[in-house]
C-alpha cells in the first residue's frame, strides 16, 4: 500500500534526485571506499529525510481513519508496537531511492577505485547515517499529523530540519539542537565509523551535549536518535488514545 502513495514518490523522489545531482562529481580521490560511502550517504541526509518526513506527515492519521485501529485493538499488534510496524514498513519504502543511490554509489566506487568492499560499506552506511534519519523525521512527522492539518506538518519538515540540525546560530543565534548527540543527521557515527569530515557535530550550543566526535558519542548520538523515534511513537499513541 506504501508503494502505491502518490505522496511518498512526489515527496522522496524529488530530494533523491537532487541528491544525486549533487552527487555527481568526482568521488575517486584517493581516500578509502570506508570514507568515501560515508561522504556520499551523509549528502543524502541532507535531503532525503525532509522528503520521507513530507511523505509520512498522515500515516497514523490514515491508519487511525482507515477502520483498521479497531480491528487490530485486541490482538499482539495492538498499541505501539502496531505504530512501530506502521512507522517502519513506511519509512523503509520511503528511503528505498536512498537506497538504491546508496547502493548504486558503492558499485561505483568499487568498479572505479577496484574496491569489492565499497558496496558493503555504502549498505552500512544507508542503515546507520540514513535509516535512523529517516525514522527520525517520519515518526516525528506523523505524530505532528495526528494533532496539525497534514498540510500544515508538510510545509513545517524542511524549516524544522534545518533548525534541529543545520542552524547556524553564529550568524542568527536562536536556541538550536544543531552540533549536539540529539540530531539525527548521522555526523558523528559518520565521524567515528567512517571518517568523514563533520561541519557541526561536537560544536553545539550545549558543551554537555556536545562531545568530540568518536566511538562512544557515536553510539549515544545513535541512542538518542532511536530513542527520540520511540519517543515520538509512545506520544502518537497517548494521542490516538486520547482522542479515542
Amino acid at each position: 500500500m506504501a508503494l502505491r502513495g502518490k505522496a511518498m514518490w512526489f515527496a522522496v523522489l524529488p530530494f533523491a534526485l537532487i541528491s544525486l545531482l549533487l552527487l555527481l562529481r568526482p568521488v575517486t580521490a584517493v581516500v578509502p571506499a570506508q570514507e568515501k560511502a560515508g561522504k556520499i550517504v551523509l549528502m543524502l541526509v541532507f535531503l532525503v529525510p525532509v522528503g520521507v518526513g513530507v511523505a509520512m506527515a498522515d500515516r497514523f492519521r490514515r491508519t487511525r481513519g482507515s477502520g483498521i485501529e479497531e480491528l487490530l485493538a485486541s490482538t499482539p499488534l495492538a498499541g505501539p508496537r502496531r505504530l512501530l510496524g506502521v512507522l517502519f514498513g513506511g519509512a523503509a519504502v520511503a528511503s528505498a531511492p536512498g537506497l538504491v543511490i546508496s547502493l548504486g554509489s558503492g558499485v561505483y566506487i568499487a568498479i572505479a577505485d577496484g574496491a569489492p568492499s565499497a558496496p558493503l560499506w555504502s549498505v552500512v552506511a544507508f542503515a546507520v547515517l540514513l535509516l535512523p534519519a529517516c525514522l527520525w523525521s517520519g515518526a516525528l512527522t506523523a505524530t505532528l499529523g495526528l494533532v496539525l492539518p497534514v498540510p500544515v506538518v508538510r510545509v513545517l519538515v524542511a524549516p524544522l530540519w534545518l533548525w534541529f540540525n543545520w542552524w547556524n546560530y553564529t550568524l542568527r543565534w536562536v536556541p538550536t539542537p544543531t552540533g549536539t548527540v540529539l540530531t539525527p543527521i548521522g555526523e558523528y557515527p559518520g565521524a567515528a565509523w567512517f571518517g568523514v569530515d563533520t561541519t557541526w557535530a561536537g560544536y553545539g550550543q550545549v558543551a554537555l551535549l556536545s562531545p568530540p566526535t568518536g566511538p562512544v558519542p557515536a553510539l549515544v548520538n545513535l541512542a538518542c536518535v532511536l530513542g527520540a523515534v520511540a519517543l515520538f511513537v509512545w506520544a502518537a499513541r497517548l494521542i490516538i488514545d486520547w482522542k479515542g
